[in-house]
């Protein structure tokens, strides 16, 4: 296609235009998280050698990014000078491990190491480069190794050019660890859009072909019985014999199937088999099995026979194995190791708990198969089992559980082989519910956990019992979950409603007060009002003000008087006005608090807390008070109206009289709503503290209430002031944290945030209720005691996690 090469050259220039932006955001994200790490490391060691690592990175920073352009260009013309069907060598490639010392070796497992880290970000948006540059470059099928741009690429050139960079290959290897993700992140945007490129330029995808080899050798030209090649292509081709150039070396069919592979209890598939399998596609997956296919059957199912003959873990040593960690804090405990090969507790678990008896029902369903796609199918939902069995994020009982539940959707692909495909199939919707629904534990042993976990465990036995190759027994047992599940949660759901409402009602109001308070900073009779008063004003009667309007919107505007009696108060306060007219300040007085008590008293103020303010208003009052009595005692002479008031008093009526500074003039928003004891006792809301007795000292500054934070100075933080930050970002509700509280570790989510992110509501296990300021979330995570925890559909990534991990194997 005369087209493609401009078109090529296009996508090239795109990438190395790219090139230096990308690895320059790169190396920067690289430097941060070398120096998280430094600052988190304990050990002296360990901490200068990060230091040593980041310090030398930000010094090579500009070399690398400039030369990065310079070596991927030279890296496209060296697949160039081969042909457009050509590429450079994979990660497992000579080249690659051309030097035998050990630290050469280390790194080159340390590339491969990274390549498979990228593989699963990249993964989406790299299909559809590798579709349409292989159409680019010539070809009928994907080859997604011989994608000029393919990942590879980049990480060889960015590891010879650090190895030229620096010459400690522990930096080295320190910079690969750490630049992993942000690289991940960058490509992926970058085959994004070179993908759009491709697409804006009408360039089709390639398709996929498979086809059956003959067993013994995958190159072999042999036959397949008398069936010959399953697949159309040139007669070389078929009869086993891939074109070839000289000075080439000659890779295996990209996608090949043999019977007798198919028929092993691991089947290595490639990943682009894998690909068109879950994809749907027919041809060849449609054609019948052979005779040496069942033979290969026969074979497995006698070495298992001889697997059961050996002896099997006793009931002690699983139980042993199990509780070896239990005194550990949970979150301290690292994940005990299953998969498709464990032994599991028979008691628990029924027939199928010994693993020879799990692959027993895979030999015998695949010697009950027809199709090569049953036989595909059966070893598809082996490695889902044994992906989502290694989920570190699981308790180890759910990844047991999923193990034991091998037998039952085995069946399920006897009729179904690609079930697993489909997102609304009741076993895998089973799975993720029973996943997702045990995110909220994080002790296995923990009496909530088994009380959880035991009617999965009932189901789990009575599914592989049933001996059903329908799902209709998963959708049954699925609905009987849920029903369960929604009896426990309702109870709990009604109280979170309640809290829910009293959050987003204050809030509500908290932002109508604020609004409130600025119109009351514009009055003209403002000028020169005490700065207690107007702290009043702009604090507790402006959500006075605020409830009373979010309570009664039907009511008019002022409907109990709240916003007239501001300008009897303000009045009230001017002395020198006052004491000229003292008899209107007595009649309006008595009203004027009346209204105001009545108002806190609405709003849930005990007479505690505004006792200060009140007092204060007493003593503005105090100078026509005096008036009165000295009236009293002086028979109207107008002489001695003047009261006796001593020289300190004078100061302290001076001082309470002070108008307000600038600064005190104008409202200040609150960073986080109020609510009162009552609301808060109402909504059920807890009012201990995440903390130990033995930690009564720290108490002052982490209060798990609506209150205000102790104020302490920067040294009483023992933080690292960016990281708590960065976590509390990535918080949105219903995220999962591990909670220290009461000696225990809580799992609970975020229920609610407010609009500024200053306040948090966290529910943990039995409906208790963690409410805390930003301030406090950031000290708990400081010191550890608060730990977001990583949530994920659990079958889509292990769906993804099976292609992906096989294209890394291949990869390396």
């Amino acid at each position: 296609m005369s087209s493609a090469p401009s078109l090529l050259d296009q996508c090239f220039d795109r990438v190395l235009r790219e090139a230096p932006a990308l690895l320059g955001r790169s190396l920067n994200a690289t430097v941060a998280a070398l120096q998280d790490a430094e600052n988190q490391s304990r050990e002296v060691a360990q901490r200068s050698l990060l230091a040593r690592a980041w310090f030398s990175l930000e010094r090579q920073r500009n070399p690398l990014t400039a030369q990065f352009p310079l070596r991927l260009q030279q890296a496209f013309q060296r697949g160039d000078h081969d042909g457009p069907t050509s590429s450079m060598g994979r990660m497992s490639d000579s080249s690659l491990l051309a030097l035998v010392d050990d630290d050469s070796v280390n790194e080159s497992l340390e590339a491969a190491r990274m390549l498979q880290a990228l593989l699963p970000v990249v993964e989406q948006s790299l299909s559809m480069v590798d579709a349409r540059m292989s159409s680019l470059i010539g070809l009928d099928t994907v080859h997604a190794e011989k994608n000029p741009l393919r990942p590879s690429v980049f990480v060889r050139t960015l590891r010879d050019l650090m190895a030229e960079r620096e010459s400690d290959p522990q930096l080295r290897s320190l910079w690969m660890q750490k630049i992993v993700a942000p690289l991940a992140k960058e490509l992926s945007q970058l085959y994004g859009q070179v993908a759009l490129m491709l697409q804006q330029a009408r360039v089709q995808e390639a398709g996929y072909r498979i086809r059956l080899v003959a067993d013994g050798s995958p190159q072999s030209a042999t036959h397949l019985s008398t069936r010959g090649w399953l697949e159309e292509g040139s007669p070389s081709e078929r009869a086993g014999l891939a074109p070839s150039r000289e000075g080439l070396d000659t890779p295996a069919p990209p996608m090949s199937l043999r019977m007798k592979d198919l028929a092993r209890t691991q089947t290595p598939l490639q990943h682009e088999v894998l690909q068109a399998f879950m994809a749907g596609e027919q041809a060849v997956f449609d054609h019948p099995l052979d005779n040496a296919y069942f033979e290969q059957v026969r074979q497995e199912l006698h070495h298992v026979d001889l697997l059961a003959r050996l002896p099997q873990p006793a009931p002690e040593e699983l139980e042993q194995e199990r509780t070896r960690y239990r005194d550990l804090p949970a979150v301290e405990r690292p994940a005990r190791p299953v998969d498709v090969a464990s032994p599991l507790d028979a008691d628990q678990w029924g027939d199928y708990a010994a693993p020879h008896e799990r692959t027993r029902v895979l030999l015998e369903l695949k010697h009950q198969a027809d199709k090569v796609s049953q036989a595909v199918g059966l070893d598809v939902v082996r490695k889902l089992v044994n992906q989502v069995s290694g989920d570190p994020l699981l308790l180890a009982p759910v990844r047991e559980a999923v193990v034991a539940l091998e037998p039952a959707l085995l069946r399920l692909a006897m009729a179904e082989p690609r079930y697993f495909s489909r997102g609304d199939h009741p076993a895998r919707l089973w799975i993720e519910a029973v996943a997702q629904r045990s995110f909220r534990y994080n002790d296995e042993f923990s009496p909530g956990f088994e009380a959880f976990f035991e009617p999965v465990r009932a189901q789990v036995r009575s599914l592989n019992d049933s001996g059903s190759v329908e799902a209709g027994p998963f959708a049954s047992a699925l609905d009987e979950l849920k029903a369960q599940w929604a009896g426990d949660d309702e109870a709990q759901e009604q109280r979170r409603q309640r809290q829910l409402q009293a959050l987003n009602f204050a809030e509500r109001r908290q932002e109508l007060a604020d609004q409130i308070a600025w119109e009351i900073s514009h009055r003209p009779d403002l000028y020169d009002a005490p700065a207690i008063v107007l702290d009043f004003l702009y604090g507790s009667w402006s959500l006075v003000i605020a409830s009373a309007e979010l309570q009664h919107p039907g009511k008019g505007p002022d409907p109990f008087g709240y916003r007239k009696v501001i300008g009897h108060l303000l009045w009230s306060t001017r002395s020198q006005v006052t004491l000229r007219q003292p008899s209107q300040l007595f009649q309006i007085v008595p009203g004027m608090l009346m209204t105001l008590r009545q108002g806190l008293e609405s709003l849930g103020q005990s007479p505690d807390e505004t006792r200060t303010f009140f007092d204060a208003l007493l003593k503005l009052h105090e100078p026509v008070l005096r008036l009165r009595r000295a009236r009293a005692r002086v028979d109207g002479h107008a002489t001695a109206l003047t009261p006796e008031v001593s020289e300190s008093e004078q100061q302290a009526l001076a001082t309470l009289l002070a108008p307000a500074s600038p600064e005190q003039q104008k409202p200040t928003p609150r960073e986080q709503p109020w609510i009162g004891a009552r609301e808060l006792a109402s909504a059920g809301f807890s009012e201990t503290m995440p903390l130990t007795s033995s930690e009564a000292s720290e108490a002052a500054e982490v209060v798990e209430a609506f209150a205000e934070i102790a104020v302490t100075t920067d040294a009483d933080v023992n933080t690292d002031a960016v990281e708590p930050a960065m976590l509390l970002a990535r918080m949105t509700t219903g995220t999962w944290v591990d909670l220290y509280s009461g000696g225990e570790w809580l799992r609970a989510h975020l229920v609610w945030s407010s609009q500024k992110a200053s306040l948090f509501m966290f529910n943990s296990l039995g409906g208790r209720t963690h409410t805390m300021t930003r301030r406090s979330c950031e000290k708990l995570m400081a010191k550890r005691w608060l730990r977001l925890v990583e949530t994920r559909p659990v079958m889509a990534r292990a769906l993804s996690q099976v292609v992906t991990a096989e294209a890394a194997t291949e990869a390396q």
